[in-house]
């Protein structure tokens, strides 16, 4: 979100620059809108890989590797949003974490195999 605001006002701050009547710079920075979207959604990826294992769960990204063991998970909850899917982890004692797929721009991937594979887990698993 922070690379959206921050390529939209830097779309606006160009605009500013060139001499133009405001109508012209005004419908310029709509129409560099979509690209601007495509762009930010591109720079702030952060692919994951999620193992379930036995006993435990391990998330990793692209410079670190997460693992909760099954006994500290109370349940997870997949949220479907417009723009994809937000995963919360609820702990028994810890304050949940959440973990964002998008799904705009994408291409396919493995997240009906990872429902699966979560349903057939120990933990208790809700798909809203």
């Amino acid at each position: 979100m922070l690379c959206f605001f921050a390529l939209l006002f830097a779309a606006g701050g160009i605009s500013s620059l060139v001499p133009a009547p405001e109508i012209v710079k005004i419908i310029t920075v709509l129409f560099f809108i979509p690209i601007i979207l495509y762009c930010a959604v591109k720079f702030s990826q952060s692919p994951s890989q999620w193992i379930l294992e036995e006993d435990k769960l391990t998330l990793s990204f692209k410079n670190k590797s997460i693992t909760y063991l099954y006994a500290d998970i109370d349940h997870i909850r997949s949220l479907t949003r417009s723009g994809g899917n937000l995963y919360v982890i609820y702990f028994k004692k810890k304050s949940p974490r959440r973990y964002w797929r998008n799904k705009l721009f994408q291409k396919d991937d493995d997240h009906q195999l990872l429902h699966e594979a979560l349903l057939e887990s120990p933990v208790e698993f809700y798909k809203f």
